[in-house]
């Protein structure tokens, strides 16, 4: 049955408001985002991200030979594979591979099966296929035995309780509540189990296909326990999980337990080509000595052809499973995978696989819980276009009357601009909504001052309507840069609120009529809105919109501007001033779309500030556009987050380049009654004009 809205949200607001769920992921997400800092700074990431993408993207070009030579390699060593194309399929075949194992057991004597973790038994819902048949199924994995026994759901990919704390975890096995009592009693309860064992079920990070081997890369020991006593191993993994060559699945090696979990090796890494054999004796061949007799390798489709063939998404195909878009996503670390998630898949990845293995609208709900912040593509191994992918499932999914009023609205805007003028007076009075102009800018622009080199303002609807000064400020530096400052009043908006709401079609209507009013505009197009230029330069292709490429030239972003203008004329600004401590906030768009990292901070260095870098709480303040619409808790959430990591600081001031941060900053500091400026970087260059 499909989950309404209403259910979501109540789900979302429960798990914002579970203070235990609160505390277990603040302390996983950034305990991990650290570990894996820490790792890479021995690793240049960059260079393994690339090397890696490309072996995957090769990988993929070749997979059906791979899928074959894989086959003809196993049958070589003695293993067997089973292509299974969907869910069902899947679980016959090991259902029935199961039974075949069990004829030998004594009448009336339970068949027992154990599992390493696996998010393919999970995406196939293995366990309640083979207790139907009457098997014992026993997790062995730590998380995933007490996911079993809540009778829940993995919450992460490589971490399935990282929802539970250690207070959970003991009511879970009844033992005090110590992480050595808690392992002590998992080790004694589940080594009977491994003993007992007639099948041990696992997935697979890698399958070699020029040796026929399996790679397991895990941390317990259980998977070894797993594959080795029973006398039968099975391993489900999907077709993507295929390599051509031992160097392949070392340049995943190199990368996988750095993303995921912050070790530069984990414990254990598992090479297994076929059953266990010896000629120990005479030289004379023997299968399953120590370990199984038999392994059979159950080879997934489940949907991944179709996302193969699709241009848009087959890069998904080259995830490693690491799980560090999870650990990177700030709504993941405000609502947890039970709702940042489908069926079985979580965190941004989930979002892009869930609607090819189990329907789109599994996932279409948790989708706008993504606040398109780009902090998952910035740490993902093979650099997956993650936002651009979730966009267009949620293009596709269902829309929220919210969003769909909003996006009406911003598509005409003589009638948004009729209601954002009647709605300014009582705007913010609501501790935590946003606050909009009294006056916006296009009320106060005024005929150039100079007749110097031509340059446009695009303010954005946000730096129109929302935060003015900014656009104001512009206006100022590039007056005293010796600039002829124009504002057609004709412009609007660039599309991107409509984009992000999942409606393309709006966005590209927008666009165009952004493009026109610009048309007859000359010399450089500036704006003080870095989400809006990375929209209308770097995104608006993939919404459908055509530009002329000589509008997009002219474009520019406020931050690089205003560098350019202090570098060329210094004399511009008095740097002698006193120096006042600035935090600074990096926009997501800034930050990841566009790179700039330096280049804020460098102007606002020249004109005499002292600036301050933020802890890391949450990558993102939380506005999102239309997100902070539909999931204002989440967003306030966030803001919370962000707002503690400015008061570490001890900073007075909290500046960014973006005018709808700087709004939602705001609104919050007004909720929590906190003394707090918050500027665009615009607005203190011009403060400190000469």
């Amino acid at each position: 049955m499909t989950e309404g809205r209403a259910h979501c949200s109540r789900r979302v607001n429960r798990a914002l408001n579970d203070e235990n769920l609160q505390k277990a992921l603040i302390h996983a997400m950034t305990g991990l985002r650290g570990r894996r800092n820490v790792a890479f700074e021995t690793f240049d990431f960059k260079a393994g991200q690339a090397e890696l993408k490309r072996r995957r993207q090769a990988n993929l070009d070749r997979l059906p030979e791979l899928l074959e030579q894989f086959t003809q390699r196993l049958a070589a060593v003695g293993g067997v594979v089973h292509l299974a194309t969907d869910a069902h399929e899947a679980c016959e075949i090991i259902g029935q591979l199961c039974v075949n194992a069990g004829l030998e057991l004594p009448a009336g004597k339970r068949m027992v099966v154990t599992k390493s973790k696996s998010m393919a038994t999970e995406e196939i819902d293995l366990n309640s296929y083979l207790e139907g048949l009457g098997i014992e199924v026993v997790e062995t994995d730590l998380g995933e035995r007490m996911v079993q026994l809540t009778h829940t759901r993995p919450s992460h990919l490589i971490a399935p309780a990282i929802h539970l704390t250690k207070e959970d975890a003991a009511g879970v096995f009844g033992t005090e509540a110590s992480v050595e009592a808690i392992q002590r009693h998992a080790r004694e309860s589940l080594r009977e189990k491994f003993i007992q064992a007639t099948v041990g079920i696992s997935g697979a990070n890698m399958a070699i296909a020029e040796t026929g081997t399996l790679v397991l890369v895990t941390n317990e020991g259980n998977a070894d326990l797993t594959t080795t006593l029973p006398p039968v191993h099975i391993a489900l993994f999907g077709i993507d999980k295929i390599v051509a060559t031992l160097d392949d699945a070392v340049a995943v090696l190199r990368m996988l337990p750095r993303s995921a979990t912050g070790q530069i090796i984990s414990s254990y890494v598992n090479w297994i080509t076929g059953p266990s054999r010896s000629a120990d004796i005479e030289q004379s061949l023997t299968i399953g000595v120590h370990g199984p007799g038999e392994l059979h390798c159950v080879i997934l489709d489940n949907g991944r052809e179709k996302m193969l063939d699709d241009p848009l998404f087959r890069d998904a195909m080259t995830c490693i499973r690491c799980g560090a878009c999870a650990n990177a996503c700030p709504p993941f670390m405000a609502v947890g995978g039970h709702q940042f998630g489908g069926h079985a898949y979580n965190g941004p990845i989930g979002l892009v696989l869930t609607p090819f293995h189990h329907g789109l609208e599994d996932a279409d709900l948790a989708n706008t819980l993504c606040a398109q912040c780009n902090a998952c593509q910035e740490v993902c191994p093979v650099d997956i276009p993650l936002p651009r992918q979730i966009l267009e499932h949620r293009r596709r999914g269902r829309k929220s009357l919210r969003k769909r009023a909003v996006v009406e609205m911003w598509k005409r805007p003589e009638l948004a601009d009729r209601v954002l003028r009647a709605a300014a007076p009582f705007s913010g009075l609501v501790p935590g909504t946003p606050r909009l102009a009294q006056t916006p800018y296009r009320d106060r622009e005024r005929p150039p001052e100079v007749d110097g080199e031509p340059l446009t303002i695009f303010a954005s609807c946000l730096g129109d309507r929302a935060w003015p000064q900014a656009v104001a400020a512009l206006e100022r530096i590039g007056t005293a840069a010796g600039f002829k400052v124009g504002f057609p009043k004709a412009q609007w908006c660039c599309g991107l609120i409509a984009a992000n709401a999942g409606d393309f079609d709006a966005g590209r209507e927008l666009g165009l009529k952004l493009a026109s009013s610009l048309g007859d505009s000359k010399g450089l197009i500036v704006t003080p809105s870095a989400s809006c230029f990375g929209a209308f330069t770097m995104d608006a292709g993939g919404w459908g919109l055509d530009v002329d490429p000589e509008l997009i030239d002219r474009f520019r972003d406020s931050t690089r501007f205003a560098l350019k203008v202090l570098e060329r004329t210094p004399s511009l600004v008095n740097g002698e001033r006193m120096s006042l401590k600035i935090a600074y906030h990096d926009s997501c768009q800034s930050l990841r779309q566009l790179g700039l990292k330096r280049e804020p901070r460098r102007v606002l260095e020249m004109a005499g500030y002292d600036v301050v870098d933020l802890p890391d709480i949450a990558n993102c303040c939380g506005f999102g556009g239309s997100f902070s619409l539909e999931w204002p808790g989440v967003a306030a959430r966030l803001a919370d987050w962000k707002l503690d990591a400015i008061a570490k600081t001890g900073c007075a001031v909290v500046a960014s380049d973006n005018p709808g941060c700087l709004m939602h900053i705001a609104a919050a500091a007004r909720r929590r009654g906190v003394k707090l400026r918050v500027a665009h970087v615009l607005e203190l260059v011009a403060e400190h004009l000469s």
